[in-house]
């Protein structure tokens, strides 16, 4: 019994010291902290919150980070400095101040931090979206924008866009049953995006209706799970030490989607391979392109960078461009005035019973307009993807020194909607954009859907192309409302 009550109390003693012993740890710990944050504030960084140990700032940020951002930017100015977990981090909200970050310092925040979407689902940075800056990202982006996303090879899959979208226009009519019934138009916009971007990237059908096909519900399915975990704010990407806990299970989620897209690519390569030059297309489609690329290219681009490009390209083309068109209908709906207007237009061009081809879009301003306020309002990612600095750099008028592998995250969402720049920003107006040539492709920084610089989306021309047309024929053939 005695014995028993000895150990007791040196058990006891025992955890008293560690508790104690962790509380004068973790009280050093907060000390240093905050000393290190008042010796970093006084390398002339650009104001910003308190940010607390360990977790920084990264419980500021709140379910839709572009809103949380833009909240926080008014109090603290267009540019400002978060720890997001361990990495300092500069957060941009207006055009000049992303001017100067995505153009006059953009070789210094070219590269990209490291990131779970990078590891697992682009085969350890194959890509040419999470892939760090260096030798082979500008090999392989200048691959992509020249073999790729050229206007020459953009206008040899004309006939695909034309194909599908007509395809899509049946389908609704048919399963509106002539207009009787309800449909749901963002999975028509899912289905139709999805069905023009499989093809341009692989030549294969896509069929939403077939369950059994891998090259439909499964597929969508998977780049929907893709696009997810790429968008949701993974606490291991800012907290090193504890990534190995996947506490959110972004990670496993990550190599599960991974390994269904493998299993697809995998099986469309070797089909590639088997029947390469044997099949009667004239047009090549971009596994083709990569293959031949691969064959000759002194970079070593081998099957799984192959799969990489091709994941990003259709996560990009696929989720973006069905969800911006979603947007631009919903907006529409609400604004009767401008559908109506917009209806007017492409009826002018190509009359009422005519049919909308590519070559008529350049006819349509008001239909560009739409398109160009759409993209203002509503970015297909209202933040950027992350950049980081690869060497220290002095930025802007007030001389903010920033050192090097600092994170930069642009508020693009913020950015649309500047009352500085924008006059009644919240406000649906095309008319906005009417006689002005307003660039959307990363050129001016009043509006940034696609990024600028180095890291910019090289598939603008495709995704605002595809747009403009999937948009032309739905206001031209429906006339369309909310039911219920």
């Amino acid at each position: 019994m005695e014995a028993a009550l000895a150990f007791n109390m040196v058990l006891s003693r025992l955890v008293e010291a560690y508790a104690s012993a962790v509380a004068t740890a973790f009280t050093i710990l907060v000390f240093f902290y905050v000393f290190f944050c008042s010796f970093t504030r006084n390398a002339k960084l650009p104001p910003g919150p308190f940010s607390w140990p360990i977790i920084g700032n990264l419980h500021q940020l709140g379910n839709l980070p572009h809103r949380s951002l833009q909240v926080l930017s008014k109090k603290y100015g267009p540019v400002m400095y978060l720890r997001l977990g361990s990495f300092p981090t500069v957060v941009v909200s207006s055009a000049e101040m992303a001017k100067e970050f995505l153009q006059t310092h953009d070789l210094a925040f070219a590269s990209r931090p490291p990131s779970a979407a990078g590891k697992y689902l682009t085969y350890n940075y194959k890509d040419i979206t999470f892939v760090p800056y260096g030798a082979y990202i500008r090999h392989a982006r200048k691959l992509c924008v020249t073999e790729l996303l050229s206007a020459k090879r953009l206008e040899s899959f004309r006939f695909i866009r034309e194909e599908e979208v007509s395809l899509a226009i049946r389908s609704i009519w048919e399963k509106s049953r002539e207009g009787r019934v309800a449909v749901n138009i963002g999975k028509a916009i899912a289905s139709l995006t999805s069905a023009i971007v499989w093809r341009i990237l692989v030549g294969a059908r896509y069929s939403d209706d077939d369950d059994g096909d891998l090259v439909g519900k499964e597929f969508r399915d998977m780049v929907l799970e893709i696009a997810g975990s790429i968008h949701e704010v993974n606490i291991g990407d800012f907290i090193p030490y504890i990534d190995w806990l996947d506490m959110q299970g972004i990670k496993k989620r990550m190599k599960k989607a991974n390994r269904s897209f493998d299993r697809v690519m995998q099986r469309l390569l070797e089909e590639h391979v088997k029947f390469k030059g044997t099949h009667n297309s004239k047009v090549k489609d971009f596994m083709d392109v990569l293959l031949e690329m691969a064959e000759t290219d002194t970079m070593n681009i081998g099957e799984e960078n192959i799969k990489a490009i091709i994941l990003v390209l259709s996560v990009g083309g696929i989720d973006t461009t069905s969800t911006s068109v979603e947007w631009a209908m919903s907006e529409l709906l609400r604004n009767p005035h401008v559908a109506k207007k917009l209806q007017q237009e492409i009826e002018s061009v190509v009359g009422k019973n005519g049919t909308v081809t590519e070559s008529d879009l350049g006819s349509m301003e008001y239909l560009q307009c739409v398109v160009k306020e759409s993209l203002r309002l509503y970015p297909p990612g209202p933040m950027l993807f992350p950049h980081e600095s690869t060497k220290a750099c002095t930025v802007g008028a007030d001389r903010f020194v920033f050192p090097g592998k600092t994170r930069l995250m642009v508020n693009v969402w913020a950015i649309g909607r500047d009352p500085a720049v924008w006059d009644d920003p919240l406000a649906f107006r095309p008319e906005r954009f009417m006689g002005k040539d307003i660039d959307i492709k990363g050129r001016e920084f009043s509006m940034l859907p696609f990024g600028a610089g180095r890291r910019g989306c090289p598939g603008a021309s495709m995704a605002t192309r595809s747009m403009e047309l999937m948009l032309a024929h739905l206001m031209h053939c429906f006339d369309w409302s909310v039911d219920g």
